[in-house]
């Protein structure tokens, strides 16, 4: 007997993840599959309700945002090698079903569930927490902790719900404008071009970054290598640089960026420093190792 289970965020897409998790619950039945249908009751809770699945399914697919994915997957544990996820894109953003190229559209997505494959994806490590698609520090890290604290007010969650675009770019700016402290970065991987002082850095496995952008285009999710993007020069100017040509999917110039590739890559600084992992704050630190674990999930995507 197939077994699977549907998780769905219930406020995600204003319900379109809970009608998105009751067609996809129809159609598996349909094709011989037993499923449960599961709503998350709290944040965090896709995590719990994928451990307790793990032992009992062979398919997980998950209705939501790419934090809904992350959770789920944590929650998985050693499981994610065996129990082959699958993604209906209910987020703002929705990096892992563009990384992947599954449909943003209910029935592209829906039609994947059915016709996809299992694809092995490397998984991030960062202690003992993992990541999909990106690690960041300076502008990149610093943004996503003022937008944070910007949704934990009552004006700013409805802000972010009703134009989350907006938001990211109001925080971004702001990143990029107030004072800060003189961030310097060391970054070490095996063989990037050795320690010297940044401004900023990207670690990626996903070659998504928002909304299609890529900050790093040379990552890739089946790589088996994280890449990186440190950024040498600070300032407006430079930021701005660097997200036209995240928009475009090229490199930034070597003038502004050191670019490299690496199994672990390790970050350092005399101050501590803000840390961002896949959209999400961090405590401040003075040092984090990256590292890749290669095939360590398997995704349904389209054929290629």
């Amino acid at each position: 007997m197939k077994r699977a289970a549907v998780l769905y965020n219930p406020v995600a897409g204003a319900g379109f993840a809970a009608r998105q998790a009751r067609r996809a619950k129809s159609l598996l039945a349909e094709d011989g599959w037993t499923v449960e249908l599961l709503a998350t009751q709290e944040p965090g809770g896709a995590e719990a309700l994928a451990r307790s699945l793990a032992d009992r399914v062979e398919l997980l697919v998950v209705a939501g945002g790419d934090g809904s994915i992350r959770e789920a997957m944590t929650g998985l544990g050693d499981a994610t090698r065996r129990v082959t996820v699958g993604v209906l894109p209910c987020g703002n953003a929705n990096v892992v079903a563009r990384e992947l190229g599954i449909p943003l559209d209910a029935e592209g997505s829906l039609a994947v569930l059915r016709s996809g494959r299992p694809r092995p994806i490397d998984l991030g490590r960062l202690g003992s927490e993992l990541f999909l698609a990106i690690v960041g520090v300076g502008w990149d890290a610093r943004t996503v902790h003022l937008l944070d604290r910007l949704r934990h007010t009552r004006l700013g969650r409805a802000w972010y719900r009703w134009w989350a675009d907006s938001a990211w770019f109001v925080a971004g700016l702001l990143a990029m404008l107030l004072p800060r402290r003189g961030e310097r970065f060391e970054v070490h991987s095996d063989g990037s071009p050795g320690p010297r002082a940044y401004r900023a850095a990207l670690v990626a496995n996903f070659r998504c970054y928002g909304k299609g952008w890529s900050m790093v285009p040379d990552a890739g999710c089946s790589s088996g290598r994280l890449h990186f993007q440190a950024r040498k020069r600070g300032g407006p100017l430079f930021v701005a640089w660097a997200l036209v040509a995240a928009m475009l999917r090229r490199r930034t110039p070597a003038f502004i960026s050191d670019h490299g590739a690496g199994a672990r890559v390790v970050v350092r600084s005399e101050l501590p420093f803000l840390v961002q992992v896949d959209g999400d704050p961090r405590a401040a630190t003075t040092e984090l190792e990256v590292r890749i674990d290669p095939a360590a999930a398997s995704l349904l995507a389209p054929e290629l």
